[in-house]
């Protein structure tokens, strides 16, 4: 699994090895397509999925604002939307020093232990179910409610501000 270089906004930049990404404070000049982010500052995971149990483990670097997760593939690309699973997003998010789940109508705070420097996203597409871990430590960090994806590919997402960077792990 790797990022996909044609759904990342323009201000975000990937790795070569399209394993990491981090905001820049400009748009780059990238061909337009419709699978492009043009507002949120979002990226797309290579592949979606219809079916079966997926795990990602995400390294978080920096202090900036981030969310990871998972999307359906009909969110929007052209406009301004609301990260929760409402506009089809289950992520958690981090914002000064906060971490929350996305959840509707309102964000729910999260208490950590411990701050997490990996994270793993669980994907059980048929059950409905996406949860997060301290991959480190195991620990259950939240567990949204069961959701139906109503048969739509589900991709794995992460937006990037300010000084943070994401790093898919093998």
């Amino acid at each position: 699994m790797t990022l996909d270089p044609e759904t990342a906004n323009p201000s975000l930049r990937l790795s070569e090895d399209c394993k990491l990404v981090q905001w820049l404070h400009y748009e780059q000049d990238l061909p337009s397509n419709p699978k492009r982010f043009k507002v949120k500052h979002c990226v797309l995971g290579s592949r979606g999925f219809t079916s079966g149990w997926h795990r990602w483990d995400v390294e978080v670097h920096g202090e900036g604002y981030w969310a990871i997760g998972v999307a359906k593939e009909s969110v929007p690309r052209d406009r301004f939307f609301v990260l929760n699973p409402n506009e089809g997003v289950w992520a958690l998010g981090h914002l000064l020093n906060e971490y929350t789940a996305l959840t509707c109508p309102d964000v729910t705070p999260l208490t950590l232990r411990r701050v997490p420097k990996r994270i793993r996203i669980c994907l059980d597409y048929e059950e409905g179910r996406v949860v997060f871990f301290d991959a480190e430590s195991k620990e259950r960090i939240f567990a949204f409610p069961p959701a139906s994806f109503q048969g739509e590919r589900v991709f794995l997402l992460f937006v990037v501000m300010g000084d943070a960077q994401l790093k898919l792990l093998p």
